[in-house]
């Protein structure tokens, strides 16, 4: 069989599967980066948080941090950008019985990202690059209240 007769069954094939299969390339620009440059006069232990708002902008996020016992917190504030391309795929099958979805995105795969940690006086502890998934904390579920009448589990 040659190469074209091959190629044809194989499409003529997967055109009789009742699947929906497409492909996408995208290019994505989300926020500006930070840079180490933006940071060179923000120094631990001096600057306060206005003072890195007012250099960098606003952060994507802010998230709790470091909580006292007399509930005073800080703060973690992060900044995070994305100027990428890149292939995605979906797959979808339905029938009247079963269906299901499948999708790939390689562009949000990894995130850059770089976090401000401030104390509970909201002064500049430290700050690190890296990707939002492994610079922030994994997200932990809250212990279920005990109530003085019901023993503890």
């Amino acid at each position: 069989m040659s190469r074209a007769a091959r190629s044809l069954s194989a499409a003529l094939l997967l055109a009789a599967l009742p699947a929906c299969v497409t492909g996408s390339y995208d290019r994505v620009h989300l926020q500006e980066p930070v840079r180490e440059a933006d940071l060179a006069g923000l120094a631990p232990g001096v600057a306060a948080f206005g003072d890195c708002l007012q250099r960098l902008g606003a952060p994507w996020r802010v998230l709790e941090y470091d909580v006292d016992q007399d509930g005073n917190s800080g703060a973690a504030l992060l900044w995070t950008w994305r100027d990428a391309s890149g292939w995605g795929i979906q797959a979808e099958y339905g029938d009247d019985t079963l269906s299901g979805s499948l999708s790939y995105d390689a562009v949000a795969a990894e995130q850059p990202a770089c976090v401000l940690w401030f104390d509970h006086r909201l002064v500049l502890q430290r700050w690190r690059f890296g990707t939002a998934g492994d610079l922030l904390p994994r997200r932990q579920r809250p212990a279920p209240f005990a109530d003085a009448a019901e023993p503890a589990r």
